[in-house]
């Protein structure tokens, strides 16, 4: 039985491309999952790094506060709106800071358990 010349090419290129569309569906899903699609893994673990930094900032900036109150005897008035720690990470949309109770809360939906 004779080949033809290019054939091993084109099942080769074949084999390439179903394993970039299996590669794709499996790490595409970093968006947000529609009705009755689940996330994969590694939009999972992106989604759960990204919770984490939120998690740090707001903590680091709950310990600035009380460090703020321990060295002055009260809560600071406003947060210092250039620095990036008073960011969220995922949104970029600002913390909200109580002054009154010294609270710092993140209105990034997903986030206000944190």
């Amino acid at each position: 039985m004779k080949r033809r010349r290019g054939s091993l090419l084109i099942e080769l290129l074949i084999v390439v491309a179903i394993i970039a569309i299996l590669a794709g569906v499996y790490l595409g899903g970093s968006g947000k999952a529609g009705k009755g699609h689940k996330k994969t893994t590694p939009a999972q673990a992106l989604e759960k790094a990204h919770g984490v930094e939120c998690v740090n900032n707001l903590n680091q900036l709950r310990a600035m506060i009380q460090m703020e109150v321990a060295d002055k005897g009260g809560y600071p008035k406003a947060l210092d709106p250039r620095a990036a720690l008073n960011r969220c990470p995922v949104s970029d949309k600002p913390y909200v800071y109580d002054p009154q109770t010294g609270t710092v809360k993140c209105t990034t939906p997903g986030h206000e358990k944190f």
